[in-house]
């Protein structure tokens, strides 16, 4: 129960005389004796309060409610419930209160206390007036419950729901998005190999129109990654090999004003991740403690394996089970109170203009998330951030063989069947394809594409976008296909990763958008000179 910290209010004073509190206590084993006795062994912290007295002073409380605020009795007894407020508890909650007791009425609030060592809990007050059989009023009652966890559980819901809502919004941004880069990217390369060499200005502007393209691609990425939307390919890997292999390009992105450590735990579990965005998630939280240190002092990258059997406020959104974690740790200032909670919104950023865009972060919590994972983070005591990720455990070898394809130039009878909806992507498909070497047949939809193939099946390949207006989408077109021509190749495409994917979509080839024009190149040679391919 709080009253404001201002002694003057009129809970600091007596209501109206009264004899001492021993003449309201009940005659020895009357029912008031039995209350206050069941009331001392309850699990439920409680206390009264004497409101004759000046500032409505505890005069009983339980071991439940010494145990909850860390007080022995002796401390408690004879104080003001305002000892338990502190710097954050809500001053307007409190006033609350204060008025209800005023007014003698009943009052139920939830509010911010601090336990006798500093730390913080959440409280659910109950309190309420105790009268005599003549109406008059003997004592305040309050019952309190540590609801801490129930308050957690319900932020990181709120959260978690802010972040679904937001991620829809950018995943479809990001997808009209990817479609205009294709445009752009693809035009600058077919006009790479076009530009005369000598004509310099020519050069520099071609290779800025590039750079640009390139970084909104980048974007593009990290928007899908935060929205959950990136397809991701992932593999059985060992994170102390990522880290290892990985490790030359962190410390030249590090520089040589902060030192890299690493403490990777032996016999480290192994988790099934994309290894691409794993890589991009470690560099961004590294190039954020880069910059909140300034490029001096200490990094320390740490794993380890963890069983976690009970959830709390530390591993919220995860499911009970085994988990590799990796800890990023630096020795920098640490996030501002004011931002911790918010470091993993996309946009947010504590940067200077132009410094930051605000999404490397919202990457690493899409990426986690989409990896049935976890990303956190908080403040060190020593000082510096701490941000932790959690990968579930995976079973099996890693794979460490990785494979790259040789391309050669199309044949002059290899015809592809280009299915795009979109005028612009399909007009500079087609001009890439015919720029490699290839034939091209284009389709506006899936429907269309299947008309195509009952009358005319000599194509090489078929370059499939995924989303799709009519009822068919990619991959649906690419299972029919599949069914009515099993030799015909498949190469898919999307700028934005739904759940077509899911249903079936993993087994055919993918390019993401916006690719290069060598990317194509490559991915349409893999297929087409592969053993039994048709040709």
């Amino acid at each position: 129960m709080q009253n404001d910290h201002d002694g003057g209010d009129s809970l600091s004073a007596p209501l109206h005389p009264s004899p001492p509190i021993e003449d309201h206590r009940p005659p020895h084993h009357a029912p008031a004796d039995i209350f206050f006795a069941a009331v001392s062994t309850t699990r439920m912290p409680m206390i009264v309060t004497d409101p004759h007295q000046p500032d409505n002073p505890i005069i009983f409380c339980n071991e439940a409610f010494t145990y909850m605020s860390g007080y022995d009795e002796s401390e408690i007894v004879g104080l003001n419930c305002r000892f338990l407020q502190g710097p954050e508890t809500d001053r307007e909650v409190v006033a609350q209160v204060r008025r209800a007791i005023e007014q003698r009425e009943e009052v139920s609030v939830e509010l911010l206390n601090y336990r006798k060592n500093g730390s913080t809990f959440w409280n659910a007050l109950f309190v309420s007036p105790i009268y005599d059989e003549r109406g008059e009023l003997l004592y305040f009652f309050a019952s309190q419950l540590d609801i801490s966890r129930r308050r957690e559980a319900e932020e990181a819901l709120h959260q978690a729901q802010k972040m679904e809502a937001v991620g829809q919004l950018t995943g479809g941004i990001a997808h009209d998005f990817n479609n205009l880069l294709q445009v752009i990217i693809g035009y600058a390369d077919m006009l790479e190999g076009r530009v005369d060499a000598a004509d310099r200005p020519a050069q520099r502007a071609l290779e800025a129109i590039t750079s640009a393209a390139n970084r909104g691609a980048t974007l593009t990425q990290q928007l899908l990654a935060f929205a959950r939307k990136q397809e991701l390919r992932d593999r059985l890997l060992n994170f102390n090999t990522l880290v290892n292999d990985f490790r030359p390009v962190i410390e030249r992105n590090l520089g040589e004003g902060l030192r890299l450590r690493t403490q990777l735990a032996d016999e480290l579990w192994n988790c099934r991740v994309d290894p691409v965005q794993a890589e991009l998630a470690l560099l961004n939280i590294l190039t954020n403690a880069r910059d909140a240190t300034e490029g001096r002092g200490t990094v320390t990258i740490t794993t380890r394996n963890e069983v976690i059997e009970r959830l709390d406020a530390r591993t919220a959104n995860l499911e009970p089970g085994e988990y590799i974690v990796v800890e990023i740790a630096d020795t920098g200032p640490g996030v501002a109170p004011e931002a911790i909670d918010k470091v993993f919104d996309p946009f947010f950023s504590t940067k200077g203009i132009g410094k930051g865009t605000g999404l490397g972060l919202a990457m690493v919590y899409g990426f986690m998330r989409q990896s049935n994972g976890l990303a956190k983070v908080h403040n060190q005591s020593e000082g510096g951030a701490c941000f932790t990720l959690y990968f579930p455990r995976a079973t099996g070898i890693p794979d460490r063989n990785g494979h790259a394809q040789a391309a050669r130039r199309a044949r002059a009878a290899e015809r592809v069947l280009m299915v795009e909806d979109q005028a612009e992507v399909a007009q500079l498909g087609q001009a890439l394809l015919e720029d490699l070497g290839y034939s091209v047949v284009h389709a506006a939809n899936a429907r269309a594409a299947l008309d195509i193939l009952a009358h005319d099946q000599d194509f090489a390949l078929v370059f499939s976008d995924i989303l799709m207006p009519g009822g068919m989408n990619g991959v649906m077109l690419a299972h029919q296909i599949r069914r009515d021509f099993p030799k015909l190749p498949i190469l898919l495409t999307t700028g934005y990763s739904d759940e077509a994917l899911d249903d079936g979509g993993r087994s055919f080839e993918l390019l993401r958008k916006p690719y290069r024009r060598h990317d194509l190149h490559v991915r349409i040679r893999a297929l087409l000179d592969r053993p039994g391919a048709r040709t």
